[in-house]
């Protein structure tokens, strides 16, 4: 083999994408190839010239590589290895390549050597950073423990991305930011959640003179009476209002009259005069004057405005010479009409005893807010609470209540106290009590159950899947794969769309992208719609038990109108995104989504590099290695005369050797999907010259278009592995390691070859033992 600088070997030359039309392994012979024999022959022909000996290049010696038996250093090396043969980067630039024949009879030796390792090994389920709960989980947490229509987490810094999702355990740190986040968002949950309210006491909200504030400062002063208003002007203060609804303004006032009119006032919403009313009365008549309006949830601004200000120095009676206006206090009272009890404090109380009580005043405090306390806190914290938890939550209700508030305000402040405690911002995943020497243990159950839950519904387990746990059943494989089954038909399920798959094919960034306006006008109609489009694919492909590589080339999308006329597809009927087909063959799967195709473009022109990087790393699971010290990058931003120069501009840098590692792998890929604009949309033209899609793969052939490119894609297996990969780090929370790397090579091995659903991709995931176990040092 030519001799190859180190770091040369490993970051360039990658002449191929994994899995992209090498000769794949024969299935179903009698007589499979062996390692030991086609395995070993091809290794000598093409690899252990350099790669053996005393000094082996790179330090990687091939001449020693045996799996007989199996070790897990042997079979990593050799996994690595395959990945490189199918590259094309082994053996590299310049020496004979392989036959066709030749390499086929390698890959089926190596595969089955790789899935006998993986059957041989002793499993290794890894170690997992504690998780907190990331935006996305911690708002459906709170949703489905509560039954609360509240989005909590979007006033939370962003989560930091690890290997493309934002819920590994080792990105998710916890900064004192966040925590008042956490602290403040706890508190407004309370204050949705609980129903204070009494038609019968509705709570008044005083504001008394010496906090009013007036405006202008000329226009009167605080002094001991009230707030004098001695010119045309505002006393005002703010409340914080729980909910739209029937409110009373009231404001005990008097006027120091002069003139022939009695003074006058207006009550004032939100700088704005709602309701004017005369003060006839004096200092020793002092009146309450209210009005009834209809105010909504959060901050306002309430007061009174003085509106007749009257002065005469030359008025014979001295007391009748200045009107003025003297305000003792407002109020805000409600709200006053009546609602029925919400979902959430319905479910907050559920287990309230006052409910079938025949005298609920005769209940002790710590009667009725400890089942409530336990049930909530069990929920929350995803396992069962303690009685020394559960006592400490009752001490803190019985103390708000020794204060003088309700027990339903103690709760809310139990409640808050729930929310900011580690038990619930984090997923804790302790073992089983007890395990077998140095073997792996298996997850506690409720551990199991919330690894499942917050894996399939992004969410805690309900009450179907928490009992299991706690009965010890998720242990057996065909119950947690009946549950797997079960959470997928669930509407939560809808999660997975949502949270794997959007960031999978990183739509998150659609809201982030600004596409040059003047180049495309209208992108605002359609950023919501192409994020949905992907949702709503995910979703149909999952339901309907569709193969797994419709993702890849569907027949169908989703579209609204402004979508459709995107496409340029007929209007649908209907309000929203609709199932449309799609017959000409030039959209299909998440290849040929808008939404991806903006993603991985420039603001001003589609990017050919984002593209084939977005495909090794999306799709295959190839993502191409950070380029050598030195070796510059391709300034797209520069190349926007036309396609030709940017093609034109792409050979000269693919030219260089620093460049080719990445470019070669890259740009065939790229150029597949030139046919869309910036946006997404088919064109056949850019920069006045015709678009041209042809690209030459490392092997040799040539793909032309969409259609074309999906057709290699299909090939082989590699789409499945890419797949089954991102599925196994969304689920268990960190990239895989080499063991996992072996399990999920064989996982995929062992699957079907006629159809594969995403259904069996994720009964594959939680059937893992990095799933469903821990290490035994943990």
């Amino acid at each position: 083999m030519r001799r190859r600088l180190p770091w040369l070997l490993l970051a360039c030359a990658l002449l191929a994408a994994p899995c992209l039309g090498g000769p794949q392994p024969a299935g179903g012979d009698a007589a499979a190839p062996s390692f030991a024999v086609e395995g070993k022959a091809f290794l000598a022909r093409h690899c252990t010239a350099c790669h053996g000996g005393t000094a082996p290049e790179a330090g990687l010696a091939l001449d020693g590589l045996a799996l007989e038996p199996p070790t897990l250093r042997s079979a990593a090396q050799l996994l690595d290895l395959r990945k490189r043969v199918v590259a094309r980067e082994m053996p590299p630039l310049g020496s004979p390549a392989p036959e066709p024949a030749e390499l086929a009879a390698f890959l089926a030796a190596t595969d089955a050597a790789l899935v006998a390792a993986d059957a041989a090994l002793a499993p290794d389920p890894g170690r997992v950073t504690v998780r907190r709960l990331s935006r996305f989980e911690y708002g459906r947490t709170v949703k489905h423990l509560l039954d609360l229509d509240y989005e909590p987490g979007a006033s939370f810094p962003a989560d930091d991305l690890s290997y493309g999702f934002d819920n590994i355990g080792a990105s998710l740190s916890m900064s004192p930011l966040l925590l008042e986040k956490y602290a403040d968002a706890a508190a407004e949950i309370a204050a949705r959640a609980v129903w204070l309210e009494d038609p019968s006491r509705p709570p008044v909200r005083r504001l008394e003179a010496e906090g009013l504030e007036i405006a202008p400062e000329r226009a009167g002063a605080v002094r001991g009476e009230g707030a004098g208003l001695h010119s045309n002007g505002t006393v005002s203060g703010t409340v914080r209002l729980p909910r739209e609804g029937e409110y009373l303004l009231r404001a005990r006032v008097f006027g120091q009259q002069a003139g022939p009119d009695p003074a006058r006032m207006a009550f004032v919403v939100d700088g704005r005069n709602v309701r004017s009313v005369d003060v006839p009365e004096t200092a020793e008549s002092i009146a309450v004057k209210e009005w009834r309006l209809v105010l909504g949830a959060g901050v306002r601004s309430v007061g009174v405005a003085f509106l007749n200000d009257w002065w005469r120095p030359d008025e014979p009676d001295p007391a009748r010479r200045d009107r003025n206006l003297v305000v003792d206090w407002l109020e805000v009272v409600g709200p006053v009409d009546a609602r029925p009890v919400p979902a959430a404090h319905q479910r907050l109380f559920a287990r309230d005893p006052a409910a079938k009580a025949k005298d609920p005043s005769k209940l002790a405090v710590k009667a009725r807010a400890e089942p409530i306390l336990k049930d909530l806190a069990s929920r929350a914290w995803r396992r069962p609470a303690t009685g020394e938890e559960v006592k400490r939550l009752v001490a803190l209700v019985e103390a708000e209540v020794a204060r003088g508030a309700r027990l339903e305000e103690g709760v809310g402040l139990a409640l808050q106290a729930v929310l900011v405690s580690p038990h619930f911002l984090f997923r804790l995943e302790p073992g089983a009590a007890t395990g077998a020497g140095g073997t792996p243990r298996d997850l506690d159950g409720h551990a199991l159950a919330t690894r499942l839950s917050y894996f399939l519904w992004s969410s805690l387990p309900d009450e179907a899947l928490a009992t299991l746990a706690a009965r010890g059943r998720l242990a057996d494989l065909a119950t947690l794969q009946a549950e797997v089954r079960r959470m997928l038909a669930d509407p939560r399920a809808r999660a997975l769309s949502e949270n794997f798959a959007v960031q999978w094919l990183e739509l998150r960034r659609l809201s982030t992208f600004v596409p040059d306006p003047a180049r495309h006008p209208g992108f605002e109609a359609l950023r919501e719609p192409m994020r949905q489009e992907a949702e709503l694919l995910f979703e149909a492909v999952l339901r309907e038990r569709r193969d797994v590589h419709e993702l890849l080339d569907a027949r169908f999308t989703f579209a609204d109108a402004a979508l459709a006329a995107h496409y340029g597809l007929p209007t649908p009927a209907g309000d929203g995104l609709v199932r449309v087909d799609l017959p000409d063959g030039q959209r299909g799967g998440v290849l040929g989504l808008a939404g991806v195709l903006a993603v991985t473009s420039n603001p001003t022109r589609t990017s050919p590099v984002k593209r084939g990087k977005w495909v090794l790393q999306n799709v295959l699971d190839a993502p191409p290695r950070p380029p050598p010290p030195g070796a510059d990058s391709l300034d797209e931003a520069r190349v926007t005369a036309s396609a030709r120069s940017l093609r034109e501009s792409m050979e000269v840098h693919r030219a260089r050797a620093d460049c080719a590692s990445c470019h070669v792998r890259m740009d065939a890929l790229g150029f597949a999907l030139e046919r869309y604009d910036a946006v997404g949309r088919v064109r056949t033209e850019d920069g006045g010259q015709p678009v041209d899609t042809r690209g030459t793969l490392p092997d040799g052939r040539e793909v032309d278009g969409l259609a074309s490119l999906r057709g290699a894609l299909r090939e082989d297996r590699a789409f499945l592995r890419c797949l089954c990969g991102k599925l196994f780090t969304f689920a268990v929370g960190r990239a895989p390691e080499p063991r996992d790397a072996l399990a999920l090579f064989a996982l995929v091995e062992r699957l079907p070859r006629e159809k594969v659903t995403l259904e069996d991709l994720v009964l594959a995931v939680a059937g893992m033992e990095a799933f469903r176990k821990r290490s035994p040092g943990e």
